[in-house]
């Protein structure tokens, strides 16, 4: 694991090296004057896309969505429709590949993509907190930044409206259990925000086309796994990371992870709260009851299980039971 980390930090360290891997003001500014769309991109990954899809592949409309996404060209408005902005500055993000401590962490999400930027999710936040933001970030990613010695969970500390909003809100089973944040992980198959409509290239979820940085984090997710240590695997797209673990990983491996994975129940709600966290085999019985019995049974089914979930009777709450630590109890 040390081994690989070394390895996956030197390969993000690439990133923005063209502007001294430093994201402040300065670079931001050079950003605008060259019209740097593809600076959210790691030299490797664009080096990919020009190779297989042209230098002009930020044209093709697949991948125009996501850059333009990527640079603040397109928001949503109060009533959530696409406005285009041609000729707004651009304001690049910065690739989210994984927060928290691989080592260390006992809980990790794996999702297909990263969040919205924080300039996008608080338009009130001043300049400098966004860039200090996005500078800690970048220096995350790159392996540079430590809290006593510690590589921490960042969204945690900047408490991220994400982080606030899903993962640790006044709901959240983590919060109620106590659970430390930084014992948490989060993996974005496809490192980079693309906004709510545009989605990510299919290219790179029908597996037609693999970016370096998708395969640098999933030879990251295997190590994870393979040090043996037990821990928890959520995922919000269960269908893709399914397929993911049938493209990457070993038969017995990918046995080992569907019969630890854990699902959330709904694909708008992403707060981790002990209704809408599924085991896998709970998630597949309750697809099963659904198209077996009929409306009223399936609701009156369905209702009955939540409210046994409340009552702590679920496999996420045995699972959450079981690596909960004494400390964590005392608080």
């Amino acid at each position: 694991m040390s081994e690989y980390l070394k390895e996956i930090n030197e390969f993000w360290q690439e990133y923005m090296a063209q502007y001294n891997s430093i994201y402040d003001l300065v670079t931001l500014n050079k950003m605008v004057k060259n019209n740097d769309t593809t600076a959210f991109l790691h030299p490797q990954d664009l080096a990919y896309l020009k190779k297989h899809f042209g230098d002009n592949f930020s044209e093709i409309p697949r991948f125009k969505k996501m850059v333009d996404y990527a640079n603040g060209k397109v928001k949503i408005n109060k009533n959530r429709q696409r406005v285009v902005q041609e000729n707004a500055e651009i304001s690049p993000t910065i690739a989210r590949p994984y927060f928290g401590n691989p080592e260390s962490a006992d809980i990790v999400i794996l999702k297909k993509q990263a969040e919205n930027d924080f300039k996008i999710n608080d338009p009130n936040l001043p300049v400098e907190v966004v860039l200090r933001y996005r500078n800690r970030v970048l220096s995350d990613i790159q392996g540079k930044l430590k809290m006593n010695g510690q590589k921490i969970f960042l969204p945690y500390l900047d408490r991220h409206c994400w982080f606030e909003k899903y993962l640790y809100s006044n709901g959240s089973i983590l919060k109620q259990f106590r659970i430390n944040p930084n014992r948490v992980m989060v993996m974005n198959f496809f490192p980079y925000q693309t906004g709510h409509t545009a989605g990510l290239p299919k290219d790179f979820l029908t597996f037609n086309h693999y970016l370096p940085s998708q395969e640098m984090n999933f030879e990251l997710m295997l190590k994870i796994i393979n040090d043996e240590k037990p821990r928890i695997y959520i995922v919000s797209e269960e269908e893709l990371f399914i397929s993911i673990f049938k493209n990457f990983a070993d038969s017995e491996l990918y046995q080992y992870l569907v019969e630890n994975l854990f699902v959330l129940s709904s694909k708008q709600n992403r707060h981790i709260t002990v209704c809408n966290v599924l085991s896998y085999k709970e998630h597949i019985t309750r697809l099963r009851k659904k198209e077996t019995l009929s409306k009223t049974d399936y609701y009156n089914w369905n209702k009955q299980q939540k409210i046994e979930r409340d009552q702590g009777n679920s496999d996420f709450i045995q699972k959450l039971k079981a690596i909960q630590r004494p400390a964590e109890l005392l608080h």
